[in-house]
Order: structure tokens, then sequence, then C-alpha cells
């Protein structure tokens, strides 16, 4: 059977987006036949959902430490570069639609049959020799290049590209509902009994809901007397915030903070565990909103609206709500728009869904 190389180093929500494509790609080439290669962060993924198949690491940051990025990436990327030109395989697929000089190589270097590719969603930010070269690697190595959505009715664009892909790759008709995104549970939850889980704060770029306005979430519906053990959970770069963020909580509802719990999870595997076993999940437009979906777990997600159609929203079934309370008026925060009330609310809403 042919062998199926799979280019994804992107963000870990947007792995997670991609987890059903993976999943589809592995029942059609045999999973035994598949070679994924991503940022080392995601391996536990790959060997929790994909046990069967090939990791290489691509090593790649987007932060300059001593070294210019471009430079540091290269000499850290060597090992997997001499990897990849020794693994042929029959078709090359990149998931990876935003694609720098770097991953062009990356992805190029390994020998292959067929590639193909979406148009690079970079080539737009008006720089000529972007253009310059990603016309020499076209002309080079002859990919097939698959037009990216500019919208997709109730689908994000990034599943619709996917879905796009694999249906060039395969010669037929692909569902959408083929490759949309699935998790699994692979080891046990860390935690006995019921739990929620939130994870409020995602990596920058103003998604985050107010501390303030959690905390208020979490004082009334504790004086409802629902919130069992509650788990906050983030990277371990966010533990000074999540410090604080718990604090902030018992604050406002004492009570609470005998049942509040702080855990980072040692890999990424062991964080989908623990949403998996959770009751409730809790979150903003994160790795945790799109991995919690993916699992099909009870999830509410405090949602901004950025890139509003791209990644998000999207839901495996009724038992997800992105709650999205429309583009805010020049000078005003999203959030503006989301009273903890309105949170309230969805959530008991949810779970009357269970």
């Amino acid at each position: 059977m042919a062998r199926c190389f799979l280019f994804k180093p992107d963000g870990i929500g947007d792995f997670f987006l991609s987890s059903g494509v993976i999943r589809f790609l592995a029942r059609e080439f045999g999973e035994q036949n598949l070679t994924i290669a991503t940022l080392p962060v995601m391996e536990s993924v790959v060997r929790g959902q994909f046990p069967r198949a090939t990791f290489i690491p691509l090593p790649i940051r987007k932060r300059r430490i001593i070294l210019n990025v471009f430079v540091a990436n290269c000499i850290r990327c060597f090992p997997s570069w001499i990897t990849l030109l020794r693994s042929p395989h029959e078709v090359s697929i990149s998931l990876r639609h935003m694609r720098d000089y770097l991953m062009n190589v990356l992805f190029y270097s390994l020998p292959s049959q067929r590639r193909l590719v979406c148009e690079n969603q970079l080539l737009g930010n008006g720089k000529a020799v972007r253009r310059w070269t990603e016309h020499g690697f076209t002309a080079l190595f002859h990919p097939e290049i698959i037009h990216y959505p500019i919208k997709a009715e109730g689908v994000p664009r990034e599943l619709e590209a996917n879905r796009r892909i694999v249906e060039r790759a395969l010669g037929r008709d692909v569902g959408i509902s083929e490759i949309w995104p699935e998790l699994h549970q692979v080891g046990q939850a860390p935690i006995a009994g019921p739990y929620w889980v939130c994870a409020s704060f995602a990596n920058g770029g103003g998604k985050d809901y107010p501390v303030e306005g959690w905390a208020a979430l979490f004082q009334s519906l504790h004086r409802k007397g629902i919130i069992p053990t509650l788990v906050l959970t983030g990277s371990t770069g966010q533990a000074v915030q999540l410090a604080d963020f718990r604090d902030t909580i018992a604050k406002h509802a004492p009570e609470l903070a005998p049942r509040i719990r702080i855990l980072h999870p040692t890999n990424l595997q062991e964080f989908i565990d623990l949403l998996a076993g959770a009751e409730l999940v809790l979150s903003v437009d994160t790795a945790a909103a799109h991995a919690s979906t993916a699992l099909d777990r009870l999830t509410v997600i405090l949602y901004s609206g950025q890139q509003y159609g791209t990644y998000a929203p999207w839901t495996r079934s009724l038992r997800q709500r992105w709650i999205f309370p429309g583009f805010p008026s020049p000078g005003s925060a999203w959030h503006s728009l989301l009273p903890p009330e309105e949170v309230e609310r969805s959530v008991i809403e949810m779970l009357k869904v269970g």
C-alpha cells in the first residue's frame, strides 16, 4: 500500500482541528503507512492517537533567543531534514496552509511521487520575495495546488481546505463529516470523581475573558450548588496567571476554594485525557476548546470572534456551544458584550443537555 506523508508544523489547536483528516487518512492508507511531521510538543498526541504512525519532529520556534529565527530554526531542524531526505513516500500532503521559507524547504525535501498543497496563505502579505520563492518551489517540484476556500458555509475554512486536499489526493468525493475533528481518550483521567475544567487563558491575542468575570460566574454557580471540583488548567508558562486566578475565585467564593485545583498536565495527551474525564469544560478560544469539542465533551466556549469562520466556530454535537456575542463597536472589547449572567445561562442550559 502507498505511504502517505503529512506535514503539519502548526499550533496545538490547529493540530487538534486536523485530527479528523489525519484519522481519515490513517484509515485510507493504513496507520502504519502514515508519517506525521509536526512540532515536538505534539509527539504525545501523535503516539497516543496514531500509535502505529511514524513521527518526525520539526523543532520550529517563533521567537528569537540568540540567533536569527530563521538560522536557529534551520540548525534545530537539520537532523529532521536529513530524515526527510531519506524517507520516500508515494503521496505528500501539506496540512499547513501558511508556509514560510523553511517550511517549504522541509516539505519539498521529502522524495514523493505526488505533492499536494493548498494555496499558501502567506502570499498575501505583500512581500514579492515570498511570491518569487513560492513560484520557484512550484516550478521545481510541480505540486498539485488546491484552491483555499474564500468561505465555507457552516464549516470553518480550514476544515473545508483539508477536505478539498484529501479529495484530490484520493480522486473521489470526500464528505466533510469524514474528516471532522475527532480525538480519543487514551489514559485515565488524573482526578477521581466529578470535576469541571476551566481553561481560561489563550496565548495572547486578546482572546481572554476578564478574570473578574470568570470569578463572578463561578460565585453565582457555586451559590446554586452545581460546581463539583473545579480544575484550572493551562501551560506551565501560565502558572502565575492561574495561581492569581485561583485566588480571585477564592476571594469571590471562599466556600469554593477547597475544591479548586490547578493542574498542568505533563504532555498534551494527558491534557486530552483530563478534558475527556470532565463533566463540563469552560474555555476561551484556545487549544482546550478544540480538544474538548473533538472529544465531544460538554463544552462552553467564550469566543472573541477572532478569525471567525477560519478555525471556528464548529461543534461535534449539541454538547458544545461557542458563545459569540458579536463584533463590538470600535474601541470596545469583545467581552463587553458578554456579561457573566449570559455565560451562566448558557452553562445551565448546557448542563441540561448532559
